[in-house]
C-alpha cells in the first residue's frame, strides 16, 4: 500500500488507508505501507498493528505535498516483493512507477483530487501531478473511488476507467452512543445549550467559515447554542486556518467553542451528545466524509454540502439534510429543520450499521486482491 501521510498521522486519506490495511492483515494478509517520513521522530521502519510501515525520507515539502525523488523507485521495489500494489491517490510519483509494475498488480485507490491553490507554480505543479495520476490510472487494473458520484464528477471524470467504488472504512464497532456528560461539563456547557458540531482538521477545504458565518441566521430561531469545532490545527500538512478563524470568536463572542483534537472516548461523548453534525465542505479535496457515518453510529443527523461523494451519505441513509455549498444562511436552515424536527432524523443505528459495514469493504478488497 502506498501513498504519502500514514498514521499516526490524522487525515481522511490516512484513516481510511490504515483502517483497509489493518482489515486485510485481519483476514490473513501481509500488507506493507509505504508512505513519508514526514516528521522525522518517526521511525524509518515498525509493524503498526500488524501492519509493516516503511517510511521514506522527506526532501522538502510543498503545501501540503513532500518531495521524496526516489519515491518511485522504492515504489517499484517494494513492487517487485508483492503480488499488489494498492497506490492511495493524490500520489504523482506513482505515475512514474507504474510504467514498470505489471497491470495486473495494480489497484488503485482514488482518494480525492489535487488543488494545491491558485497561483502559476500550484497550478504547473497540479496540472503535472495530476497527468501523471492519469498514468497510473491507466496502469491499473481496476480503480477504487469511494463513491461512483464523487468519481464521475472528479478531474479524471473525461476519462473511462473500470472502476469498483468501495465506501471509506468506519470501524462501526468503535463509534456507539455513551453518556456525553463528562465532556460537556468540561466545555462548561449545559444540557439545555443546543449543540452544533463539526469534526475534522481545521483547513480551508471544511468550509468551517461558512458553517461560523450561519450564527446570524441561526440567531432568528434558537435561543441557546454552541458550535462546538473539533479537530486538529497543530500538525496539518499544508497549514491550518485556526488564526483566521480565531478572529470569529470576537466577532461573535459566546457562540464557538475550538476544542482541539479529541481521542476516541471523548470523540463518542462529543458525538453522542451533540444535537446536529455539520459538514460544510467546499473543496472536492472532501471526497467522502467519514465523520458523517461516525456521527450517525452515536446517534447524531447531519446536515452536509451538497458536494459529490459528500452528499451520499445522507441521501442514502435520510438522517439529515443537504446544504448548499458556500452558503452559510442556507446551512443555518438546514440546521434548524432538524433541531425543530428531530424524530424525523434521528438515525437507527442498526441500519448504519448494515449500509456501511466496514466487513463489505474488505471483502471487496479481497475480491479485488485475491491472495495467491
Amino acid at each position: 500500500m502506498v501513498l504519502y501521510y500514514y498514521h499516526p498521522y490524522v487525515s481522511g486519506v490516512s484513516v481510511c488507508a490504515k483502517r483497509v490495511a489493518e482489515g486485510l492483515v485481519s483476514v490473513g494478509y501481509d500488507v506493507t505501507v509505504l508512505t513519508s517520513r514526514h516528521d522525522k521522530s518517526l521511525p524509518k521502519k515498525e509493524v503498526v498493528n500488524g501492519v509493516l510501515v516503511i517510511r521514506r525520507p522527506v526532501l522538502f515539502r510543498f503545501n501540503k505535498g513532500v518531495l521524496m525523488p526516489t519515491f518511485w523507485i522504492d515504489i517499484i521495489w517494494k513492487a517487485l516483493e508483492n503480488d499488489y500494489v494498492n497506490t492511495n491517490l493524490p500520489l504523482a510519483e506513482s505515475g512514474i512507477s507504474s510504467i514498470f509494475i505489471p497491470k495486473r498488480k495494480q489497484v488503485t485507490t482514488y482518494q480525492c483530487d489535487l488543488n494545491l491553490g491558485s497561483g502559476i507554480i500550484d497550478r504547473l505543479i497540479v496540472f503535472i501531478s495530476m497527468s501523471l495520476m492519469n498514468l497510473q490510472l491507466i496502469r491499473s487494473r481496476v480503480v477504487v473511488p469511494s463513491t461512483q458520484d464523487y468519481f464521475s464528477h472528479c478531474k479524471m471524470k473525461k476519462y473511462i476507467y473500470k472502476t469498483k467504488p468501495i465506501y471509506p472504512m468506519v470501524t462501526t464497532s468503535q463509534f456507539y452512543p455513551v453518556n456525553p456528560k463528562p465532556l460537556f461539563k468540561k466545555l462548561g456547557l449545559g444540557e439545555d445549550v443546543v449543540k452544533i458540531g463539526f469534526v475534522g482538521r481545521i483547513v480551508y477545504e471544511k468550509g468551517i467559515n461558512y458553517l461560523i458565518d450561519s450564527i446570524p441566521y441561526l440567531n432568528k430561531h434558537i435561543k441557546d447554542y454552541k458550535i462546538i469545532i473539533v479537530g486538529d490545527y497543530e500538525k496539518v500538512a499544508g497549514g491550518s486556518i485556526k488564526d483566521q478563524l480565531d478572529s470569529y470568536m470576537v466577532k461573535y463572542p459566546g457562540r464557538i467553542i475550538f476544542t482541539g483534537f479529541l481521542g476516541d472516548s471523548e470523540r463518542n461523548q462529543f458525538y453522542s451528545g451533540i444535537d446536529v453534525f455539520v459538514l460544510p465542505s467546499i473543496d472536492p479535496l472532501e471526497a467522502y466524509g467519514m465523520v458523517q457515518v461516525e456521527a450517525m453510529l452515536c446517534g447524531s443527523p447531519v446536515v452536509a454540502s451538497n458536494l459529490p461523494g459528500v452528499r451520499e451519505v445522507v441521501e442514502k441513509t435520510g438522517y439529515g439534510r443537504i446544504s448548499r455549498i458556500k452558503d452559510a444562511e442556507d446551512i443555518a436552515k438546514q440546521i434548524v429543520k432538524i433541531i425543530k424536527h428531530p424524530q424525523y432524523y434521528k438515525p437507527s443505528r442498526d441500519r448504519v450499521s448494515q449500509l456501511f459495514n466496514p466487513q463489505d469493504a474488505i471483502d471487496s478488497y479481497s475480491k479485488l486482491m485475491p491472495k495467491k
